[in-house]
């Protein structure tokens, strides 16, 4: 009978964190998305009003949602989409920081998705159960592209800062939810990095501690093509370890494109008003279609 109990109590715990069946909700404002044209100029809160909101994740601490922006122009093929997670030193963020930039490719004729994920200061967890649901959220998507209208061979994964790190965390092995799905993938097929922490400077403590989630000491050859942002003097995410990445990507064998952004700190592209913004998030959209990734 204890046996029993025991079994009970590990397949709910199971069930709690396992990636959710597709439900997508609908969007709170009355004012639809597809009426607005440069989306990204809107506010975070008012963007995840407009998003349809889809239940990815089910936690212990708390549902996980994605908050998916739609292009205005109806396709009649699956769609390249792009995952966000917004930064915060996997303490702090949520999904409203970040969401412009997904409403960016929105604008710019790709599926643009904010993915929210547990946080220290929210849900008092560690990087690894942040790590965990960006993996998830990826894995989710791709599980329902069908349903989503997306194209699973065109999925980017990006993100600032500690969200850059979850990104980037996506393409390396483990860090995976117990119980899910290891034969969908939760693998990107391109990166977008913004001031991303990569394993070296900022959270070097944990990485002492798990280095198996430091992607600068896993690159290798098959590393999908990454493009990334860095201020030149920034402090947090050190403009070296952002050029170490991409000398290590290269010389691997993948492509890599670094964007330094002249006499920035930690904030070089962001917020919208920032004069960094535009340029920065034309010259990832024009490296995506580079890769064949948008049109």
């Amino acid at each position: 009978m204890k046996n029993f109990f025991v079994i009970i109590l590990i397949l709910i715990s199971g069930a709690l964190s396992a990636v959710a069946p597709f439900s997508p909700e609908k969007p709170d404002s009355a004012t639809s998305l597809s009426a607005v044209k440069e989306s990204y100029k809107l506010s975070g809160h008012h963007l995840a009003a407009l998003a349809e909101k889809v239940l990815y994740k089910k936690t212990p601490q708390e549902d996980m949602y994605l908050y998916i922006l739609r292009p205005q122009a109806k396709s009649e093929k699956p769609l390249p989409a792009i995952v966000y997670f917004t930064g915060g030193g996997w303490v702090a963020g949520d999904v409203y920081g970040q969401i412009p930039n997904p409403a960016w490719f929105r604008d710019h004729g790709i599926i643009g998705i904010e993915a929210d994920y547990r946080v220290k200061s929210r849900h008092g967890t560690t990087p690894i159960e942040c790590i965990q649901d960006a993996k998830s959220a990826i894995r989710f998507v791709r599980a329902h592209a069908k349903d989503l209208g997306i194209d699973p061979n065109k999925i980017i994964a990006a993100g600032g800062s500690a969200g850059g790190h979850l990104a980037a965390c996506t393409f390396l092995d483990g860090g995976d939810t117990p119980g899910e799905n290891m034969k969908i993938s939760s693998k990107p097929n391109a990166m977008v990095l913004h001031n991303p922490v990569l394993g070296e400077g900022f959270g070097k403590e944990f990485f002492y501690a798990h280095p198996e989630f430091s992607p600068i000491l896993h690159i290798k050859k098959g590393w999908p093509p990454t493009i990334l942002s860095n201020g030149t003097k920034d402090n947090t995410t050190p403009f070296q370890y952002a050029e170490k990445f991409t000398r290590l990507m290269k010389e691997a064998g993948n492509v890599c494109e670094l964007i330094p952004v002249k006499d920035a700190d930690h904030s070089c592209d962001w917020p919208v008003g920032n004069p960094n913004f535009l340029p920065t998030l034309q010259r990832m959209t024009d490296f995506l279609k580079e890769q064949k990734l948008m049109n």
